[in-house]
């Protein structure tokens, strides 16, 4: 059958339904760069244009519409509108207009796991009524449903990649309650299995993928650490924050904020220097996360500071000698560690490691967690390797070949993948949407005879 691939990206729609034998005979992408790389990667496409509201009208006729389309709020005009015209001003109407013209038989539509919950589930509603006054069945991988089959992840799948997607299957035959693919298949690639040896870096490679001496201090510190606590006292599951350790700040019933600089003075146990600095002064001694101008902390906030508290009373004594001293001299975000590893041996050099804004995260080494767009510096850490991921690496855990073509930029080039179709779950989803459908589909036969 004929596809179109809307917001196309990197190809992943592509690769997933040529796979399974069909046709892409329209693409869109607005970005210019993978554009031109999506024509290198796929120069049997006959069209591949830019801007979606610039060539809709030359979209050709087919049978399957593909988009992994942009999240916007859509208009909130008096209810005396129709759906059509809420829709105004975002591409998803791009998408309306393109099948109100087209109709073909059956749409994959893909987006961020919290989709659904968009402008308070508004979203996502006026999108699936759309589909619906169009003549079309549709399905979706919501959160939370008495039957249903929740989110869409690669490791769900048998792939090594935590990334949850919001994927809708929409047809105008009829739709079976779930048509998504099923859960815990058996493993298909592991994470060791992805990864790319020593010596098939490249000197660039090498080079892009090495950690700062800061990054390497910061994991050897945290490892010392954790190894130097015996086996009988947990690690916790809770964010450790590094902080916390020897802290006085009140975090109850009231807030530093809320405290007189006289009392800060008595409660921080500060000596006779800071008598004459002002209480914005004393509060920016305090972590950033203690210092909210509110009366009185939330209360996930509150529970994080008392089991730190407690946890590092018990495990004061396993300090490493000078270790809390070196640990006051790192970033902020190097003085948080969160352990995801429970069960695992202590040592942060065997998992995915990720260096967030809220600490140094650690899982187990099976599955790597999501690429994400807006950012490059949270890409994964291999600890065995101790480098980050590589771009072939890249490819291989959103299911690309590797021969398929990056933007040269490092960053690009992740943000790329970090806004990419998984492979394998658009193969999946699209395989349980069509793969009963074709010749043998008597009406769809007759539809698609010229």
């Amino acid at each position: 059958m004929r596809f179109v691939d809307l917001f196309a990206g990197l190809g992943g729609f592509h690769e997933a339904l040529t796979s399974l034998g069909h046709e892409c005979v329209f693409a869109c992408e607005s970005d210019a760069e993978l554009r031109r790389l999506y024509r290198l990667n796929y120069p049997e496409v006959r069209s591949i244009q830019g801007d979606i509201r610039d060539s809709k009208d030359i979209v050709p006729e087919h049978e399957i519409l593909c988009a992994g389309f942009p999240c916007q709020p859509f208009s909130k005009s008096g209810t005396q509108i129709g759906l059509k015209d809420k829709t105004h001003g975002t591409l998803f109407h791009e998408i309306v207009d393109i099948l109100a013209t087209h109709h073909p038989p059956f749409v994959i539509l893909e987006n961020v796991g919290n989709f659904e919950l968009h402008d308070g589930g508004r979203t996502w509603r006026i999108v699936r009524d759309s589909l619906l006054e169009l003549g079309y069945q549709v399905r979706a991988t919501e959160h939370v449903r008495s039957n249903g089959h929740g989110l869409v992840s690669p490791h769900h799948l048998g792939y090594p990649h935590t990334r949850e997607r919001f994927f809708v299957v929409a047809s105008s035959y009829d739709l079976p309650e779930d048509p998504f693919p099923p859960r815990h298949r058996q493993r298909k690639t592991t994470l060791a299995g992805l990864v790319q040896t020593n010596g098939e870096l490249s000197a660039q490679d090498k080079l892009e993928v090495r950690l700062s001496e800061d990054q390497v201090a910061c994991i050897d510190h945290w490892n010392r650490l954790i190894q130097n606590i015996p086996d009988e006292q947990p690690l916790p599951s809770f964010p450790i924050w590094g902080d916390e350790i020897y802290a006085r700040y009140p975090f109850k019933d009231r807030t530093p904020f809320a405290c007189s600089t006289d009392e800060l003075l008595a409660m921080l146990r500060l000596n006779g220097k800071y008598r004459t600095h002002t209480k914005q002064e004393l509060l920016s001694l305090l972590p950033s996360y203690a210092r909210s101008e509110v009366v009185r902390f939330p209360r996930w906030k509150q529970a994080y500071v008392r089991q730190n508290r407690q946890w590092f009373r018990k495990v004061q004594p396993y300090f490493p000698e000078g270790w809390v001293r070196t640990l006051r001299g790192f970033v902020p975000s190097f003085r948080k560690l969160e352990w995801n590893c429970q069960g695992e041996t202590r040592d942060l050099w065997q998992c995915v490691l990720q260096f967030r804004p809220s600490g140094l995260r650690a899982k187990r080494y099976v599955a790597c967690p999501a690429l994400v767009a807006m950012t490059t510096t949270q890409i994964p850490v291999l600890g065995p390797e101790r480098r980050f991921l590589t771009r072939i690496e890249g490819r291989r855990l959103q299911g690309f070949p590797d021969r398929h073509l990056l933007p040269k930029s490092r960053a690009r080039a992740f943000r790329a993948l970090g806004n990419a179709v998984h492979v394998g779950v658009a193969r999946a989803v699209a395989d349980g949407l069509l793969g009963n459908r074709g010749a043998s589909d008597g009406r769809l036969q007759d539809e698609l005879t010229p």
